[in-house]
């Protein structure tokens, strides 16, 4: 298929073999797992030379198009690991089907939006006026200040678009493409996927029950990245909570450099039992850290706090306001609100100790088929397994909808279904268990 590709004129380089297999994989031209021709086979028919082929074969695996592997050459990766078409939702609902993949809050415990549109104020937003509502930014200040253990100074923050927004924005101030930042593996495939668009190199950190393995982050360090991405409290996928030790660990090693740009995406703190982790200590140069509204009032708010140092907050800002300019005023009103009810307070707090005891009862059900699930928090289960793709699809067959683990792998090779608990109440989790210990079974594996 690649061949035909080229069969109208040769390519004039690197850039044009780039972006007609690009074109071709995002179309759906070239199928998943499809292997491309050798470099030497295509430099040979292109009559260019193999540096040009094989740079470009490093754009695509930059990209996320494309991967490496080995001896066995490069192949199409995955659409897992690229995203869907223009327009095609991921995981859209289906008559019939119990949706555990998508990561979602449960709807009915986001608190309702109408009484509190029907009492604001709306009064015109206009050119020139300040960007964020006063109040809304002391609440995400005060929030830290609370709850967070943030060693570094800082100021008001900033209101971006949710936490995917924020750390582009973050990244796009300091590094280039080609950059090289640190991630956790597994990784959430938003970021992944973000992040592989935007040209940046990624190496993956495992974890254990603690959180990232101090070793591998030293050995990663050696290799002089320009940035880190880490989450906190409830990693998504595992559900991993740093614990204090851990923390101060990787503070110990992240302190021989300080320069490096350390990001921390704290999702999930709204429902955190207590103060946070934070790599952050005094003296750190580059900094940012996010807090979203997404997960206790709503992912439409589109609404995260980014904090951070004074230049990366200045940099994030003036670019901000080169594109679009301010989050909505509508919705920082209508979060304030919310954030200024109690009755929402007391409602996200029952929301929080519900997705404790889903994914709680989700893992003991689990567990009872003699199955190894992954202590920790949030709204998902990681479920390591040998065959996570013969798995996912006998339980699609049966009803049930999960992700499998590819979606989330950075470098190493990853079997494990994420299963979103949030709604999953602990009689329908002992209903989901008894079926996947069926689809076990049926394929000849133990639960």
């Amino acid at each position: 298929m690649v061949q035909t590709l080229f069969s109208t004129g040769k390519a004039c380089g690197a850039e044009d073999i780039y972006l007609r297999l690009r074109s071709a994989i995002e179309a759906g031209e070239l199928a998943q797992g499809e292997a491309l021709p050798t470099i030497r086979a295509l430099a040979e028919q292109l009559d260019v030379n193999r540096n040009t082929v094989a740079a470009a074969y490093r754009r695509l695996i930059v990209a996320g198009l494309a991967e490496s592997a080995g001896r066995g050459g490069t192949r199409v990766a995955p659409r897992s690991r690229i995203g869907l078409p223009a327009g095609a939702p991921l995981h859209a609902p289906q008559a019939g089907f119990a949706e555990l993949a998508s990561g979602n809050p449960d709807p009915d415990l986001l608190p309702d939006y109408a009484p509190h549109l029907a009492r604001l104020t709306l009064p015109h937003a206009l050119y020139g006026q300040p960007c964020y509502e006063p109040r809304l930014v002391a609440h995400g200040r005060d929030w830290w200040r609370r709850t967070g253990q943030i060693g570094a100074e800082f100021a008001d923050p900033l209101l971006v678009h949710g936490a995917l927004d924020g750390i582009e924005r973050v990244l796009a101030a300091w590094l280039s493409p080609g950059d090289t930042i640190l991630v956790e593996d597994p990784c959430f495939p938003g970021s992944l996927t973000q992040l592989k668009q935007a040209g940046y190199n990624l190496i993956g950190l495992p974890l254990d029950e603690a959180g990232i393995v101090p070793e591998a982050l030293e050995a990663a360090l050696a290799r002089r990245p320009k940035a880190l991405l880490w989450t906190p409290y409830s990693h998504n996928p595992t559900g991993i909570n740093t614990t204090p030790q851990r923390a101060a660990q990787l503070r110990a090693l992240l302190a021989q450099d300080l320069q490096l740009l350390v990001i921390e995406d704290d999702h999930f703190a709204a429902f955190a039992p207590g103060p946070t982790p934070s790599l952050v200590e005094a003296g750190r140069e580059r900094w940012a850290a996010l807090r979203s509204l997404s997960k206790s009032l709503g992912p439409d708010l589109r609404l995260a706090f980014l904090a951070g140092d004074a230049l990366t907050l200045a940099r994030v800002q003036r670019r901000q306001y080169l594109g679009p300019r301010w989050p909505s005023f509508i919705m920082q009103r209508l979060a304030l609100s919310l954030l200024d009810d109690v009755a929402v307070t007391a409602y996200c707090a029952r929301a929080g100790a519900l997705y404790t005891e889903r994914h709680a009862a989700l893992c003991a059900a689990l567990t009872r088929i003699g199955l190894k699930p992954v202590a920790g928090e949030g709204l998902n289960v990681w479920l390591p397994l040998q065959d996570d793709a013969a798995v996912a699809q006998a339980l699609a067959a049966r009803g049930y909808l999960v992700r499998t683990g590819e979606a989330f792998r950075v470098t190493r090779t990853l079997s494990a279904l994420r299963i979103t608990s949030a709604a999953l109440t602990p009689e329908a989790a002992q209903t989901f268990a008894a079926t996947l210990a069926q689809c076990l079974g049926g394929l000849g594996v133990a639960a």
